[in-house]
């Protein structure tokens, strides 16, 4: 398999709002996929024997949710305010994920539609603990396509 091809270690996510600012780095995410619902469709043939058909319904997104080690960025912290004080239609913004390896490359990139900060999750605060503070966002959208 030529060098290009081969799977490569991913180190992180980068997360770009909008195609204007990187809003943080990620050590995790979760929750990129998609799925078609099931309708079950009932039907007669032509000698009257009763037949289950399965189709395609709505096509459903699940939430993705990032997480990263706090730092004094306050951008993810930002976003999700800006839900709350002025609704999630202004901070509505078609956002990249980014799969970045250990050079700073990008392996596969994501195109967001029409994300918003459903929920924020600060830091747990643990002064006997000996582990990064991590934050979390989870973003709802109207689907995500592999570019």
């Amino acid at each position: 398999m030529p060098e290009a091809q081969k799977p490569r270690p991913a180190n992180h996510f980068r997360l770009s709002i909008a195609g204007r600012e990187t809003l943080g780095q990620f050590r995790e995410v979760s929750g990129l996929d998609a799925e078609s619902e099931i309708v079950e469709h009932k039907e007669v043939d032509a000698n009257g024997n009763q037949r289950t058909v399965k189709v395609p319904g709505a096509v459903k997104w699940s939430n993705i949710e990032l997480k990263r080690g706090v730092d004094i960025a306050k951008g993810l912290w930002e976003w999700r305010y800006a839900v709350e004080t002025e609704g999630p239609d202004k901070s509505r913004a078609d956002c990249t994920l980014e799969l970045i390896d250990y050079d700073g490359g990008a392996i596969a990139s994501y195109s967001i539609l029409q994300a918003w900060p459903s929920k924020y999750t600060g830091a747990a605060m643990n002064a006997g603990a000996n582990e990064v503070a991590v934050e979390s966002l989870t973003l709802a959208h109207e689907g995500f396509k592999r570019v």
